[in-house]
């Protein structure tokens, strides 16, 4: 009864105030996405990280067990290409008697040291006799502990075998553990294997099984172990206080046996028979030809940390996320109680003059409507004022320029007359005629009309390529063709200078030979006119050719940009300032199907090619042109 009691109260004490139930919601909401996210992605991302996690640390404890057991195999079957070879018994039977031969074997035992970092010491001796030392060790083994694994090879009669041994290391002062493989000689003849007459170690580095076993680790939370497949102990270690302790107990080694060679399972066991903090997972693989096998030890919680950051990280964005919500919370509850001050202030600013007041839209009931009402008036009234003064601005401009066009260019006719009077009074007659041809391309470009036909701007690269001749003199060949049939068709004036000012100065310029110049228009199959520029004069590189090819794709949308913005181009080069002008100006006449391409190399020159469709195309957009 009196938990009713105050779930009535609560309800009335929410249901009170529309803030309060705002914050309600939110808080249920967040804290109901945020619990199904998280809990999806953890058991989801959980799994498959445990399964990756798996699958990767099994794969590696394969990948390295394959590779030590390539050095190990490496180093038996060399040992055994030794056991029946006679000359070899031989030897071992009159070992210290022949010096030549002691020199060979050494050298070759030294040559597969040297060819097998991972052996650093190969002894031959005979039974309480002479011995043969080869290997770069810098370790000493004791006389006891020779004998030990002299007794173990004799004890595996003639089988090859690898032991754990022990031995000095003169480089950190101490006693190391490392690996051996022992091999009896025997004196094999045809009728008997024969007596053993001396045995052969092979001394595995210290250094290199722990460089070894720190790489397949790979510095990850993973530690790698050699371990006897019969009774779980560690053979070898990275940390030598471990070797000689068990670390399976006997349900884990009975389950390795019942296996195949190579798996993996979890265990709480650890070196010594303690018992770990947490679960690991333990993967392993048989060494072949030994009774070893190559284990790695994985901490569960280790393996899983990524998951539990990541989980850690999500509640800490959640709780972000709900706090967040309860002061947008705040907000909108505010904002059901100023939009009526906010209308005020807003008549107050358009009072004094500030047409560009915008109030927010709270809400759709009345009080909203109002507001719209109230934006939608003061921008269309800022609207208007701002349309009469770009209109009067954009009306001075054109005064301003119309003014310059007609002063300017003549102006510049008019003193390119006198340099030609000059010249002609001097007897120059190359300014005289470069004046003249500066004086009719002007005459060309003030002109009315934004558009020629093609013969006259076919004059007009002529006259260009003129001026071009007398300052390259013998460096530049040029022609111009036109295709009979189409010297009357109008297109935009001034379209093709730029194509063949770009390849006189990238192409013939820097050229110490020079070049020619080819401009060819001629009609398509399509109906379309195709203008070609070409000249065998420096080929674009591919790195700018590169840079052209995007300018050029992106060349009508930057320029329509510009245009609309105001804003210029100087940020690019001039000669690309042209390029993309005029890709600009063929497809805002002819469409996208028309444009600017080119291909450049060596062999074959560079080409511009300039496609500007079909010529029913070029007359509507002629007649549009003369409507605006």
């Amino acid at each position: 009864m009196k938990a009713l009691t105050i779930w009535t109260a609560l309800r009335r004490y929410v249901q009170r105030s529309i803030y309060r139930k705002i914050l309600l919601s939110f808080f249920f909401i967040i804290f109901l996405t945020i619990t199904v996210l998280v809990a999806n992605f953890y058991s989801r991302t959980a799994g498959d990280l445990r399964r990756q996690s798996i699958e990767t640390t099994e794969r590696l404890t394969q990948q390295s067990a394959d590779t030590l057991g390539l050095y190990l195999n490496n180093v038996r079957n060399f040992a055994w290409s030794y056991f029946g070879d006679k000359d070899f018994q031989g030897f071992v039977l009159g070992l210290g008697s022949d010096p030549v031969a002691y020199s060979d074997y050494t050298g070759k035992f030294n040559q597969f040291a040297q060819d097998n970092p991972i052996v650093t010491e190969i002894v031959v001796s005979q039974l309480d006799g002479f011995s043969l030392r080869a290997g770069s060790s810098t370790a000493i083994t004791s006389q006891e502990e020779r004998e030990r694994l002299e007794g173990l090879a004799s004890e595996e009669n003639g089988k090859g075998a690898w032991q754990s041994s022990q031995t000095y290391d003169r480089q950190s002062g101490t006693m190391v553990n490392t690996l051996t493989f022992v091999q009896a000689v025997r004196n094999i003849s045809s009728y008997s294997p024969g007596p053993i007459i001396g045995v052969m170690t092979y001394e595995l580095s210290y250094s290199f099984l722990q460089q070894w076993l720190g790489e397949a680790a790979g510095g990850g939370t993973s530690q790698f172990y050699i371990i006897d497949w019969e009774n779980g102990n560690v053979v070898y270690s990275e940390q030598q206080a471990m070797i000689n302790q068990p670390m399976l107990d006997d349900s884990e080694i009975a389950d390795v046996h019942g296996s195949a060679t190579a798996g993996y399972f979890y265990s709480r066991a650890r070196i010594g028979g303690e018992a770990s903090e947490g679960l690991a997972l333990v993967a392993y693989k048989k060494l072949p030809g030994t009774s070893w096998m190559l284990v790695s030890w994985s901490s569960v919680q280790s393996l899983q940390q990524p998951v539990n950051d990541f989980t850690k990280r999500t509640l800490i964005l959640g709780c972000l996320c709900f706090l967040v919500a309860i002061a947008l919370a705040g907000v909108i509850a505010r904002r059901i109680v100023i939009p009526l001050k906010e209308l005020n202030r807003g008549l107050k600013a358009i009072e004094y003059g500030n047409y560009g007041v915008n109030l927010p839209i709270r809400s759709q009931d009345e009080v909203g409507y109002l507001s719209t009402s109230f934006n939608r008036m003061a921008a269309e009234i800022n609207r208007l004022i701002l349309k009469v003064y770009e209109t009067e601005m954009v009306k001075k401009d054109m005064e301003i320029k119309s003014l310059q066009s007609q002063i300017n260019p003549h102006f510049l006719y008019n003193t390119l007359g006198i340099i030609d009077s000059l010249a002609t009074m001097d007897g120059n007659r190359r300014i005289s005629a470069i004046s003249q041809s500066l004086a009719r391309m002007f005459r060309y470009n003030i002109s009315g009309g934004d558009q020629a036909t093609l013969a006259e701007e076919m004059e007009q690269i002529r006259l260009y390529l003129y001026i071009q001749q007398v300052r390259f003199e013998a460096r530049l060949d040029h022609t111009v063709y036109v295709e009979p049939g189409i010297e009357s068709i109008r297109i935009p004036k001034l379209l093709i200078q730029p194509l063949v000012e770009n390849c006189i100065q990238h192409g013939i310029r820097p050229s110490l030979s020079g070049g020619t110049v080819r401009v060819e228009a001629t009609m398509n199959e399509a109906g379309g006119i195709q203008i070609q520029v070409w000249n065998n004069g420096c080929p674009i590189d591919p790195e700018r050719q590169e840079w052209l090819s995007g300018l050029l794709q992106a060349g009508y949308k930057s320029g329509l940009e510009a245009g609309a913005s105001g804003e210029g181009a100087s940020g690019l080069p001039r000669e690309s300032i042209g390029l993309r002008n005029v890709q600009s100006r063929v497809r805002m006449v002819y469409g996208t199907g028309a444009g600017l391409a080119f291909e450049s190399n060596p062999a074959t020159g560079t080409t511009f090619t300039l496609t500007l469709g079909t010529v029913s195309d070029g007359e509507e957009a002629e007649h549009e042109n003369d409507r605006a």
